[in-house]
């Protein structure tokens, strides 16, 4: 007999979900809390017969996280927990042991990041066959609502990109990727997992190779002590596994991450210079360590 608990009748509501954890037998269920999408309900179910994660989407312009889960994990296999049953608005996966970004030890952050961009190299770049597109539009237009939304930390002929600057995103693969691959949602353990991607309508790995890079690097920083030798060795180790024409897309979508934390409270890092961060990734010339030194002189 499994044990009933507060959250027990979140799981009733999803009866093929419920059986299924049922015949495992309950023992403990544990509300986990979301740092970034608090919305969602998240659940650790501990059974007789395994660990796993139950979801319940909330919000409904994200339902579609599901479906993108579930491209993934066909796509990428080896990089996306297993799942087991998806009901409704809601999905139960395999619980994955390990730590995010912000779990790591300081003596170990390098290390693991360097093992995360070899993972995804390997994952990301042993497929072949997906047609090319151009996503530039796309992307511009996803750039103009970011300045829109930041216009207050911007004079007005600053921070303004033509659509020459573009011109990378026309004939880019339309290989799924994750969409929002930030410092939580990448986990370490004996391989790497990724959990909680978006769908937001194109595909691009080099978007998931620059956000993580950016947001493992800014947090570092932000997080432990403004350590600009640490948190740059923590971007080399990452960027080093990527080729050219790949870091050239990233070095954007670095530079996007930097425009969207202005919106967001920072621990101890001024905006004044998020600011400098972005600007000088989306509109300077250089290799992305080089901009990023020259960002937090």
């Amino acid at each position: 007999m499994s044990i009933k608990t507060e959250y027990t009748s979140c799981l009733e509501e999803f009866h093929n979900i419920y059986d299924f954890l049922e015949k495992r037998e309950i023992k403990s269920i544990e509300k986990l809390e979301s740092l970034w999408r608090k919305q969602n309900i998240i659940l650790r179910v501990r059974c007789s017969k395994g660990d796993y994660i139950f979801k319940i989407i909330k919000d409904p312009e994200e339902e579609t996280e599901i479906q993108r889960i579930q491209i993934m994990k066909q796509v990428y296999p080896e990089l996306i927990p297993d799942i087991y049953l998806v009901e409704q608005n809601s999905i139960l996966m395999d619980y994955i042991r390990g730590e995010s970004f912000f779990g790591l030890k300081e003596s170990e952050r390098v290390e693991k990041i360097d093992f995360a961009g070899e993972s995804l190299k390997k994952s990301y770049f042993g497929k072949n066959g997906y047609p090319k597109k151009d996503i530039s539009a796309k992307v511009l237009a996803g750039f103009e609502r970011y300045r829109k939304t930041r216009a207050r930390f911007f004079l007005n002929d600053e921070l303004r990109l033509n659509k020459e600057h573009f011109d990378i995103f026309k004939d880019v693969s339309t290989q799924p990727s994750h969409n929002d691959l930030n410092a939580l949602n990448l986990i370490y353990g004996r391989e790497i997992k990724l959990i909680d991607p978006s769908d937001e309508g194109f595909e691009d790995i080099s978007r998931d190779i620059g956000r993580y890079c950016a947001s493992c690097f800014f947090n570092n920083y932000d997080h432990y002590g403004n350590n600009k030798k640490h948190s740059i060795e923590i971007a080399e180790a990452f960027l080093d596994h990527f080729d050219s024409h790949t870091l050239e897309r990233a070095k954007y979508f670095i530079g996007e991450s930097f425009l969207s934390f202005l919106n967001f409270d920072t621990v101890s890092v001024l905006k004044l210079s998020l600011k400098t961060l972005a600007m000088n990734l989306l509109l300077k010339k250089g290799k992305i360590i080089s901009l990023l030194e020259r960002s937090l002189e």
